[in-house]
């Protein structure tokens, strides 16, 4: 355990390897993996990210409980696992919940940077949604990210200035006149986008 989570500041500040737990065999791959199941239901997403690497299939069905009332970083974790465990997109939905009814933008920030994995129909359009509407920069400029990455694009939202100017405009938490106005440009913002990858689209191979 002390192996796979680290020092607790360095976790924070840097994250962690969740493949260094696929160097373990045997019944150090077992004790492991049952380590973090444990941890998983005390409700540690580290724990999540490691038993997504092992491809645990006895994490499955305690995931699946835990989905359902699980908050903020673990239910992210727990659906990008499920969904990477089963080969599958099903649990997207729950990463889009999380984006557009999360009340911290950390939180957001992070469910807006994993969507990029699970580039269905839903997450391009919620990833839209949170360019146009998101009252956090972080969020917006994630969001952005994670389209161009999805349209085949470096995901630095920074190189397309004029629109980076536009998702980094601020506003009067205070005022509603000065958040629709900033609004206005945040739209602005996500159509250009997708004019963007729609010329992007049009270039020969």
């Amino acid at each position: 355990m002390e192996n796979f989570f680290g020092d607790p500041y360095m976790m924070w500040h840097d994250g962690i390897d969740p493949q260094s737990v696929c160097l373990l065999e045997g019944a150090e791959r077992d004790q492991a993996e049952s380590m973090l199941i444990e941890s998983m239901e005390s409700g540690s997403h580290y724990a999540v990210m490691g038993l997504r690497e092992l491809k645990s299939q006895r994490a499955i069905p305690i995931m699946k409980q835990l989905l359902e009332k699980a908050g903020s970083d673990l239910k992210i974790q727990i659906a990008v696992a499920l969904n990477v465990i089963e080969d599958t997109d099903e649990y997207t939905p729950h990463l889009i919940q999380v984006l557009q009814h999360n009340r911290s933008p950390y939180v957001r920030l992070n469910a807006a940077f994993v969507l990029r994995m699970f580039p269905t129909h839903d997450t391009i359009q919620a990833l839209f949604e949170s360019v146009s509407t998101d009252p956090d920069y972080l969020v917006r400029n994630h969001a952005s990210e994670s389209l161009l990455h999805i349209h085949g694009l470096k995901p630095h939202i920074s190189e397309h200035r004029e629109i980076f100017r536009l998702i980094c405009v601020e506003f009067d938490t205070k005022d509603k006149h000065s958040y629709h106005e900033a609004i206005k440009h945040y739209t602005q913002a996500a159509n250009m986008l997708r004019d963007l990858f729609a010329r992007n689209e049009d270039q020969p191979s």
